[in-house]
């Protein structure tokens, strides 16, 4: 059993090449395999594996393959139906399939027409790890994939258990551990990140950054606004605040408090519904409490944070590590009114007597409200369309128009979009707008109370016969320091728009094809289970 820490992705996730080059790879988590390394890292959606088979060497070998087991519910045995075998679709080297458990050394087969959001690439040729030309398999799991929801920055980290199976010569195939297939008591784990690297760019003097966003790119008014070059891992423009935000620690600042004899600190709070009245505004303090987890080896150690009844925070030793490193202030906001909110610290020393701080007065513009959306009304021939109906279209020129409403009445309002969907996986635009056509000064853009597109008397032409969901989406102008924009309302209508000339014909239904991960036996059955074939 071997256990890593995974690295959370660069400013842009690792492109999907088939090739583990540095400049998407470097500062990865390793590990050893039979005839290379594994490298791992993850951001928010996905687990990004590099397998990299330095010592398969010449040329390349169609009949490479191999197996990425993972005990889905982390329970150590295996659970039919449940636990899954990822691996390379056999004659499609760039596909990746899913594979049920069936029992030790057994899976299920999958279905042919199986898709799944994960992606697979394959390649042979230098890498960051050796220039020879050699076999190596990059894979893009989709957290949902693994049973694991999207990564929480205040929640324990998750963990992979998992085994690998891999068939490359000079020594395939062979697993880690070793019958990794029949037995889940002892898979590797892959402890993710929760957190992208600390910023360091744009930092304030005491809260260096609220998640990802430097202090330094936040305006006098509490907005902020990220370059869109060089790349970052988002792009708040204008953007309020939302949701739990953690206040960073400057690791500099902090580090020379500590030697400082710094050993805790108050934190005041003020707040105005605009920011004139903010600033003239009492400070008074704010009591809240949080968790942490500190990196413990391969542990991470649940810590509670708060204030003792003098309202002093106990200041954290900067050389430790923390899964959330230096966090020094987490607010939930989910009680407080939207508005101006002002924050100032001041360190002590154990004894309560001052340790000079600098200066920062940090303004944040907090805007927690969802804009309203509503898809009013679906209108064919001018008359409004009731919900689920069936529309027999007159011509080919005739369609559909939409009413609707997409309104944020703080004036955050980022986008909104209009769309079809349709068919499998289809969907078509049919109107959308964004605050980059109606930037101010105030940013203030509140959207649209009420309108029609296409604007008559022009009409929406579906592209084919169809049950359609026409949704309105709109998203806020806001940041919780990680991602951009994180407020999303929703609101939709189906309708079946039939064309001229269509009859509807039952299709003729046919069993799909089934097929076995590679390095076990052909398949017989759907359900049948098929057994690996012998490994070393």
């Amino acid at each position: 059993m071997t256990i890593i820490r995974s690295t959370w992705t660069r400013a842009t996730a690792p492109a999907l090449t088939g090739l583990l080059d540095a400049g998407d790879w470097s500062g990865s988590a390793t590990m050893a395999i039979p005839s290379g390394t594994l490298m791992a890292q993850n951001d928010a959606n996905n687990l990004y594996i590099g397998l990299d088979l330095t010592a398969e060497t010449g040329t390349a070998n169609p009949n490479d393959y191999f197996g990425f087991v993972v005990d889905i519910n982390d329970n150590g045995v295996i659970d039919a139906n449940r636990d899954k075998l990822f691996a390379d679709w056999p004659g499609t080297p760039n596909r990746l399939g899913m594979w049920l458990m069936a029992g030790p050394n057994t899976t299920y087969p999958a279905s042919n027409t199986q898709v799944i959001p994960s992606q697979l690439r394959q390649g042979f040729g230098p890498s960051m790890n050796a220039a020879a030309n050699h076999r190596q398999w990059q894979i893009a799991f989709a957290l949902s994939d693994l049973g694991l929801t999207t990564i929480d920055p205040t929640a324990p980290a998750p963990v992979v258990n998992f085994g690998l199976q891999v068939a490359a010569p000079p020594g395939g195939p062979v697993q880690t551990p070793p019958n990794a297939l029949a037995n889940f008591s002892d898979l590797n784990e892959i402890i993710l990140a929760t957190v992208p690297n600390a910023n360091t760019t744009n930092l304030g003097p005491v809260v260096g950054s609220v998640g990802l966003v430097g202090t330094g790119m936040i305006a006098a008014d509490g907005y902020c606004t990220i370059p869109t070059s060089p790349p970052y891992y988002f792009y708040p423009q204008e953007a309020a605040f939302s949701g739990t935000l953690n206040l960073i620690g400057n690791e500099t600042t902090l580090i020379g408090l500590w030697g400082a004899g710094a050993r805790k600190y108050t934190v005041a709070h003020r707040y105005g519904a605009t920011l004139a009245a903010a600033n003239a505004a009492a400070w008074t303090p704010i009591l809240q409490s949080w968790a942490n987890y500190q990196i413990v080896g391969t542990t991470d150690v649940w810590q509670s944070f708060g204030p003792d009844a003098s309202g002093f925070y106990p200041m954290v030793d900067p050389s430790l590590a923390y899964t959330i490193q230096n966090l020094i202030f987490e607010w939930t906001t989910s009680a407080e009114p939207d508005g101006v909110h002002q924050f100032e610290f001041q360190c002590f020393t154990a004894t309560g007597a001052p340790v000079p701080t600098p200066s920062q007065v940090l303004t944040l513009k907090l805007d927690n409200q969802p804009a309203t959306v509503d898809l009013i009304n679906v209108l064919h021939a001018g008359a409004p369309v009731s919900p689920c109906a069936i529309v027999n279209l007159a011509s080919a020129t005739d369609g559909v128009q939409l009413v609707y409403e997409a309104f944020d009445p703080e004036g955050d309002l980022w986008s909104f979009a209009l769309t079809a969907e349709y068919g499998h996986g289809l969907s078509a635009s049919i109107y959308s707008d964004s605050y980059t056509a109606h930037e101010s000064p105030g940013h203030i853009w509140q959207g649209v109370a009420s309108d029609t597109r296409p604007v008559p008397p022009a009409v929406w032409l579906p592209p084919t016969t169809c049950a359609y969901l026409f949704q309105i989406s709109a998203w806020t102008r806001t940041t919780d320091g990680y991602s951009f924009p994180v407020l999303e309302s929703t609101d939709f209508q189906t309708v079946t728009l039939i064309k001229p000339g269509f009859t509807l014909r039952p299709l003729p239904v046919t069993g799909p094809e089934h097929v076995a991960p590679g390095g076990f036996e052909t398949p017989t059955a759907a359900r049948q289970p098929v057994k690996a074939l012998p490994v070393k």
